[in-house]
């Protein structure tokens, strides 16, 4: 009677080291598909005014970005200090390229999309700057512009400046950008901010009371035109 040899240890493993082997080609094949599909997060920031109840978000053709649904768009945070200023993040698939805007919904759902063309970010390797964005205003470097009006109030009074640009409350007394004085200053306010270079602008002062009710200045609205770089300063009397 002819017995089978002997099974040797090396033997008992062959079937188990197939098996590693055939797992580590399945993995292999895997693991560059993960790797092209990496994500990196974006930084961004807008500056927007906004009325009560407000949200900016921003959207694009992305499925991180919500492939431009509004309800899938990313939002934004602001707080009482930080305020016109939203913050926030969104993720990009290494060394792609998303278009992108902001906008912004209302308490009641209302939806408004920034009017300029699309925005554009490319993630590059090693790049960690973060998006810095004014809301409708496409490229180009901010020019810091000073408004400085001399204007006689009451007690409980306060300036505000508004005009044609979002940046200074698209004319809307909600969204004005208030003046500040004390009483080394007074009756001179003042009030800094950010404004798109090489632009034109209209402007005028008004007077929130205490109990809420409006005051414009009179005469035509106010007009200049911001330098390509640098800074503005408007020097203005009430009237």
């Amino acid at each position: 009677m002819t017995t089978a040899p002997p099974r040797t240890a090396a033997a008992g493993w062959r079937p188990l080291l197939l098996v590693a082997a055939l797992l580590a080609c399945l993995l292999g094949t895997v693991a560059p598909a993960g790797a092209a599909t990496a994500e990196a997060t974006l930084w961004v920031t807008v500056t927007a005014r906004t009325q009560p109840g407000d949200t900016v978000l921003i959207s694009g053709n992305t499925a991180q970005l919500g492939n431009w649904n509004p309800a899938a768009a990313v939002p934004l945070q602001t707080t009482a200090q930080t305020y016109p200023t939203w913050k926030g993040y969104f993720q990009i698939i290494q060394g792609t390229t998303a278009e992108y805007k902001f906008l912004i919904r209302s308490s009641t759902g209302a939806v408004t999309w920034e009017s300029i063309p699309n925005r554009s970010v490319t993630d590059s390797p090693g790049t960690v700057s973060p998006i810095d964005e004014r809301w409708n205003v496409s490229d180009g470097a901010p020019v810091a512009a000073s408004f400085h009006a001399t204007a006689t109030t009451a007690y409980g009074q306060n300036l505000y400046l508004a005009g044609n640009l979002a940046e200074l409350g698209g004319w809307d007394p909600a969204k004005a950008v208030p003046l500040t004085t004390g009483s080394g200053s007074y009756p001179v306010w003042s009030a800094g901010l950010q404004l798109p270079p090489n632009t034109p602008i209209a402007y005028k002062y008004l007077l929130k009371n205490p109990d809420g009710s409006v005051a414009w200045e009179s005469g035509d609205n106010r007009t200049a035109t911001t330098p390509p770089t640098g800074t503005f300063t408007a020097d203005d009397t009430w009237r």
